[in-house]
């Protein structure tokens, strides 16, 4: 049997997880309905993941005496619809059984011989199906334990937990307001793994990790509008990944890559802007600036523990005074880590993700005139947004005052809006096409980085200092002097590199241009 799965993922702690079925809320919204069973799965793959690296799940579950095998695959929408293929088999059926789909049963009898039992996840399942406004939706709780397969050296089993909510019939619309509804009222936040990944993260001993950033991927066959369903799935999917590498593990990396892919959405809704038709993204991107700003003093405070006030005391001037400052900053930092977590904890954030990924799995512009010119193919779309681009950067270098450090932050800005915009569309290009140019824009990120972080680490040093004592000022002064040396030398990186970078041809221009 094969159907398009709608469902959306929630995680939490494993008490709110066991309370939520017994829950005044549930009661209600199932009307007294659910009952528990007993689900035994194994999932199968090659020793080397050949199943996992095609993007294909496989497995076997026991259920109320049936034997069920399932193949899943991720669909255009990510973490929110999958293609899922389910057969009963009976005693004596040939395992690995075929999906009467071509290219998944080619991987399925391609790898037969070489599929082993990889985990097993063993779960309590409660579930209800009910209906809501105009659908139907079926809402499942999971608790369990999962285990690498070779039971005698893997290691001790791990809990498992999560909460499914899914379309059965009518409208995602339903399932999206069902699920803020969930949001609402139970203490979860969204999950963009799925029971498989969290127990391969748990058998291989990771805790709470921050992925890596999965890659774009485009072709010249897709449409402008493919890209950008695909582009703001990744970005959400990431950030649903980060957040609790915020909230509960408290990752200085967490913060920054968070304000990353927070400044990546709203790069992406700039580059399309103009085809979107209404102003969803563009009403999502103010929001994603809220949550990037809040996020910006635990940043700055990381950045001047870690990296501007060792560089500064390695110096061996003013010790005491650096010792003040850093039992200050410290100070400063819980401060604004309390305010991260808070933010990125709440509830306005959860929802912010929720409509962010309503609105990807929708696609609006399409519905719209002006959303035609999304249809298009991608590489005309992308040479039209990144020739924007460049000549805003260039623009905004011809408007600045050379001599005025302060000034020279519009085009690092403008770099940055343009280096983003390139990173959307760059898998269209061969990478030695783009490396060169890519490599020259890095360097003069880098070096108006330091230029700004100059400007940072003095601001919070004269902070962290005030009140503090006359040695705890020479520090800081110290401090300034330091970043106002490296902030000249920086200028002078950029003012040599800007030249032969403006000279550069974009690698997205055909080359008889």
């Amino acid at each position: 049997m094969s159907e398009q799965e709608l469902e959306i993922k929630f995680t939490g702690a494993a008490s709110a997880l066991s309370a939520l079925p017994s829950s005044a809320f549930m009661d209600a919204l199932t009307r007294g309905e659910g009952a528990w069973e007993r689900l035994e799965t194994r999932y199968y793959d090659t020793p080397e993941g050949d199943l996992a690296a095609s993007g294909l799940s496989l497995r076997l579950r026991a259920a109320g005496g049936d034997l069920v095998q399932t193949v899943k695959r991720k669909g255009s929408a990510g973490i929110v619809d999958r293609e899922e293929w389910e057969c009963l088999l009976d005693t004596g059926d040939t395992f690995p059984a075929l999906t009467g789909v071509c290219d998944v049963d080619v991987a399925l009898s391609t790898l037969a011989n070489r599929l082993r039992p990889e985990l097993r996840i063993d779960v309590d399942r409660w579930a209800c199906e009910f209906p809501f406004r105009d659908s139907r939706l079926e809402i499942a709780v999971d608790l369990g334990v999962s285990q690498a397969a070779a039971v005698e050296s893997a290691p001790a089993p791990a809990m498992v937990g999560e909460v499914e909510l899914e379309l059965i019939e009518g409208s995602p619309k339903d399932l999206f307001a069902a699920a803020k509804l969930l949001l609402v009222n139970a203490p979860l936040r969204l999950s963009a793994r799925s029971k498989l990944d969290a127990a391969k993260a748990a058998a291989a001993g990771i805790g709470v990790e921050i992925p890596p950033r999965r890659k774009i991927d485009s072709s010249p066959e897709d449409t402008a509008g493919d890209l950008l369903q695909r582009a703001l799935i990744a970005v959400i999917e990431r950030m649903i990944d980060i957040q609790p590498a915020i909230t509960e593990a408290r990752a200085v990396e967490g913060v920054h890559q968070m304000r990353v892919e927070l400044r990546r959405f709203r790069a992406i809704e700039r580059v399309f802007r103009r085809s979107l038709g209404d102003e969803t993204l563009s009403q999502l991107a103010g929001r994603a600036k809220i949550f990037a700003r809040a996020l910006g003093p635990a940043r700055d405070w990381d950045v001047f523990l870690t990296e501007t006030l060792p560089a500064a005391a390695s110096h061996d001037y003013a010790p005491e005074g650096f010792a003040a400052l850093k039992t200050r900053a410290h100070g400063f930092r819980a401060e604004a880590w309390g305010r991260a977590v808070a933010i990125i904890g709440d509830l306005s954030f959860s929802t912010f993700l929720l409509d962010l990924l309503q609105t990807a799995h929708a696609a609006p512009w399409m519905r719209f005139d002006a959303g035609e010119a999304l249809a298009k193919p991608v590489e005309l779309y992308a040479r039209k947004a990144l020739d924007r681009t460049w000549r805003k950067t260039r623009k905004t270098a011809r408007e600045m005052d050379p001599d005025n450090l302060a000034a020279r932050h519009p085009l690092r800005i403008a770099l940055k809006k343009q280096r983003y915009a390139v990173q959307i569309f760059r898998a269209l290009y061969a990478k030695e096409r783009r490396k060169t140019y890519m490599a020259a824009m890095s360097a003069l990120q880098e070096a108006f980085g330091a230029v700004n972080d100059a400007v940072v680490a003095q601001g919070l040093a004269n902070e962290a200092a005030a009140g503090e004592g006359e040695t705890a000022m020479r520090a800081a002064g110290f401090i300034c002097g330091f970043h106002a040396a490296r902030a000249e030398a920086a200028a002078k990186e950029i003012d040599a590199a800007w030249v032969a970078f403006e000279e550069m041809t974009p690698f997205w221009r055909p080359e008889d241009d």
